[in-house]
């Protein structure tokens, strides 16, 4: 009696408004988060746009790096980047329409980063009110729609979304989607004529926000397979999948003039290892692809989320995703094999794992996966519920028995409360541990005719920080900054002569995750590189696996000129480093801060 009290509630048309309330409950902690990250370096850029100041288009909000190597060089020249910096990286996204969210909030409310939250969960609520209208149209009005939906809505790998304002593109452009695919299976299943026109014009503005749209396609191409409609009795099924690829056509045509503008205006990533853009690095990208599919792939249907798989053996994640994937197939085959709209749920989901593996696994980009993901579990949830279950053999009955515990214990008991915890934002985990090494490093009116000169850093730092949090504040920035290296293990500097230091780091330079951004794997560095900027040179003496292990360093003033500031990590902080002797060695310990997240 309580089961089924319990699925009229799940299968209610009101539901997914539920479902909503307690997804924007649960996220609530980020209306508290403020500015993190990304989001100073937005505000800093709509700053210089509003004082006309701007380097480019107002809407190149999401821009890391524009390809150019002149700027790279000169902003290595200044040390807002590093100098082991690709020439010529390009992390620039075409964004335009979340970039307008973000303009029309800093001219509205500057200063209340809380309405700015209070937007993006908007935008939340919205996503999941979408997800289960869509929900209910592929599984039918159903307490198994419901469930999805509720899993969706209270699914943790959606906490940062929620609560980075930089990472509103991810909701505004799922959104968007999520109602692209609810009128094209409207207009083909019931023939709404005003579908034809309203999805390929909602994919158009779903891929004006964010590049992860493009995932629509698997969820398409899979409607088109399993829900296009017969038009007559005893249509061939091969006539009725091809009526629904044609179907397609305005959507591919909105992809396809989408990808030429992309390209023509010199979008996409090139050279960093966080992005990977299949356009422009298409090798790189197909060998990363089964790695980052897998690690993505358990931080949506298992746990720990999928940056914590990203760090393990190959062998170990491909094999743990490939089981996880299997069972979740098996466990649900007595409702595949008549449930339609759940087989593109799930074949949805599966696809949608491509376009995400673009950037290093992250929970951040689950929220289309998570649409097919959350029906899949619930579909599994039912089968060994017995709804529908009747139809399929015992032995997959019985592996959804075993499954659905311990699914539900994930999904339904650790997920809610990992949201909640981890709404508030990213500042334990990453800003608060950059705030405190900015906030170490000296702060005195003589830094300003000074080169500040950081011999090693952690690999967290982010050079940029040090101009963003300072700028225009009453705090003292340096004339120029030189990272010399960064690495959480221990180096050993020596000093050649008058101008000229040694670095040995223990293990090499640049083999963790953190500094990836500026150069990915596939741009190694070999023996006899060098980088040459206006008052310094670095030169690549040693190399292990394309990863520095010796770099010498000049400066074209003595060491010890007063026009230099130096400081090093020490422990947790930034110190004052004092110069060994000319011929002298010393040896600086590792890190004892353990990586952020």
């Amino acid at each position: 009696m309580a089961m089924q009290r319990i699925a009229e509630v799940l299968a209610h048309p009101r539901w997914p408004w539920v479902a909503a309330l307690l997804g924007v409950l649960l996220a609530s902690p980020a209306l508290g988060a403020g500015l993190q990250l990304d989001d100073h370096l937005h505000r800093f850029v709509v700053g210089l746009h509003a004082r006309g100041e701007g380097l480019g288009p107002w809407w190149d909000l999401y821009v890391a790096a524009e390809g150019d190597p002149a700027l790279t060089h000169a902003r290595m020249d200044l040390g807002f980047a590093p100098w082991w910096t690709v020439p010529d990286l390009r992390v620039r996204f075409f964004r335009p329409l979340s970039a307008a969210t973000h303009y029309v909030e800093y001219a509205l409310w500057p200063d209340a980063p809380g309405l700015m939250h209070a937007h993006g969960l908007a935008w939340y609520a919205a996503l999941v009110l979408s997800v289960g209208a869509l929900l209910r149209r592929w599984l039918g009005p159903t307490w198994v729609a419901g469930l999805a939906t509720l899993l969706f809505a209270i699914d943790d790998a959606h906490a940062t979304p929620v609560s980075w304002i930089a990472q509103r593109n991810a909701l505004c452009s799922a959104t968007l989607t999520v109602l692209a695919l609810w009128a094209h299976d409207r207009a083909r299943r019931e023939g709404w004529r005003p579908g034809g026109w309203l999805g390929p014009g909602l994919l158009a503005l779903a891929l004006l926000a964010g590049e992860a749209s493009v995932a629509v396609l698997g969820y398409l191409g899979a409607h088109a397979l399993w829900l296009e409609p017969a038009r007559r009795e005893g249509e061939p099924a091969g006539a009725r999948v091809a009526r629904g690829l044609r179907a397609l056509g305005p959507y591919a045509a909105v992809v396809a003039g989408w990808s030429l503008l992309y390209v023509t205006l010199g979008y996409g990533a090139r050279g960093s290892g966080i992005y990977l853009d299949p356009m422009g690095e298409p090798g790189a990208f197909l060998v990363a692809l089964p790695d980052r599919a897998a690690a993505l792939a358990l931080g949506q249907w298992a746990w720990p989320g999928a940056d914590a798989w990203a760090g393990r053996s190959a062998w170990a994640v491909r094999g743990g995703a490939l089981l996880v994937g299997l069972g979740l197939v098996l466990g649900a085959i007595p409702r595949l094999r008549w449930d339609r709209g759940l087989c593109v749920a799930m074949a949805g989901a599966g696809l949608a794992l491509v376009p995400a593996a673009t950037a290093v696994p992250d929970d951040r980009l689950l929220l289309l996966v998570g649409v097919g993901g959350s029906a899949a579990v619930a579909a599994v949830v039912g089968v060994a519920l017995g709804e529908g279950a009747e139809r399929g053999p015992r032995a997959a009955r019985g592996l959804a028995g075993a499954l659905a515990l311990p699914l539900l214990a994930v999904h339904l008991v650790v997920a809610p409360v990992s949201l909640w915890r981890h709404a508030g934002g990213l500042g334990d985990r990453l800003e608060r541990p950059q705030r405190a090494a900015v906030a170490s490093l000296p702060d005195d009116p003589a830094l300003a005719a000074q080169t500040l000169v950081i011999v090693n850093a952690p690999p967290s730092f982010l050079s940029s920080t040090l101009w963003l949090w300072r700028w225009g504040s009453d705090r003292a920035l340096p004339r120029r900054l030189a990272v010399l290296g960064s690495t959480f293990g221990p180096v050993v500097v020596q000093r050649l002569d008058a101008h000229t230091l040694q670095l040995q780091p223990v293990g090499g330079y640049f083999g963790d995750p953190f500094t990836a951004l500026a150069r990915g794997r596939a741009h190694p560095f070999a023996v006899g590189d060098a980088v040459v900027l206006s008052e310094w040179s670095v030169e690549i003496i040693g190399v292990a696996r394309g990863r520095p292990t010796v770099v010498r360093v000049r400066f074209d003033r003595p060491l010890g000129s007063p026009e230099l500031r130096w400081v090093a990590w020490r422990g947790d902080r930034f110190a004052p480093f004092a110069l060994p002797p000319v011929g002298g060695t010393l040896a600086l310990p590792g890190s004892a801060t353990a990586p952020p997240g």
